[in-house]
């Protein structure tokens, strides 16, 4: 089994970061492959509304949540999203 972490805090040692830190050495412990992408250390631009992933499939900004992120979705059993909550939302990027 595979388990990836999406950890969406820019705060290293942070809480957001020490949770999802726990679940997945849990994970590990349990027999689990995991690995977590800090998102904030990649580069991923918004959706610009284009519809090319409806008509291809394929999304046509080039960036490294294709490259990275999207082929370690493909290949995972568990997603786990991790996200702060600033001032009652999550951070902008």
């Amino acid at each position: 089994m595979f388990v990836l972490g999406l950890q969406g805090s820019p705060r290293k040692k942070g809480n957001t970061d020490t949770l999802l830190s726990a679940f997945m050495e849990t994970a590990q412990r349990n027999g689990a492959e995991t690995h977590v992408a800090n998102v904030f250390e990649h580069e991923i631009q918004p959706c610009i509304a284009c519809s090319m992933c409806e008509k291809t499939g394929i999304c046509s900004i080039n960036d490294d949540m294709q490259n990275e992120i999207y082929p370690l979705l493909r290949r995972a059993d568990i997603v786990v999203l991790a996200s702060p909550i600033f001032f009652t939302t999550s951070p902008h990027h």
